[in-house]
């Protein structure tokens, strides 16, 4: 999984920028996660960035997913565990999945309450994290639990 915005979207921390050198931009770091995955999908937002899936050597326990709801992006890893109390909580059908989800908490978030994110993000239960991608507001919505982080960027 691979999720790049322009600095205007998302700002990177320092450490990670490389300024002056070619091919390290949205559209060089897509093209080069595209070419070293066998059937990677990559969507490009026009200059805003990109993001860039691929199932190849994923784990059965951890499955990545990617999903585009109302010009809402959204990669996904991992499972969340008391899915059954959100579907009902966000008024879910019983076949939504992970991405549905979150991409449903999210509207919420965003439209209609005064929902502070971590409390959206607290109510999630299980190893996961996913990178959200909202066009029509150029926001980005990210998260990870803890003792998931590090190794969902070292299997991505």
């Amino acid at each position: 999984m691979l999720a790049v915005f322009d600095s205007a979207v998302a700002p990177s921390p320092e450490g990670l920028r490389q300024p002056g050198e070619s091919g390290h931009g949205a559209d060089g770091l897509a093209a080069r996660f595209r070419e070293s995955r066998p059937g990677a999908v990559t969507v490009d937002f026009g200059g805003g960035g990109a993001m860039a899936y691929s199932s190849h050597g994923q784990s059965p326990f951890l499955p990545r997913l990617f999903g585009v709801v109302d010009d809402i992006f959204c990669l996904f890893q991992g499972a969340i565990e008391n899915m059954a109390v959100l579907k009902q909580q966000y008024g879910l059908s019983k076949t939504a999945t992970e991405i549905n989800l979150v991409i449903e908490a999210y509207r919420t978030l965003r439209d209609r309450g005064p929902y502070p994110a971590d409390q959206v993000v607290r109510d999630l239960n299980g190893k996961f994290a996913f990178v959200l991608y909202d066009r029509s507001t150029s926001s980005v919505f990210m998260a990870a639990l803890p003792q998931y982080i590090l190794q969902f960027f070292m299997q991505s």
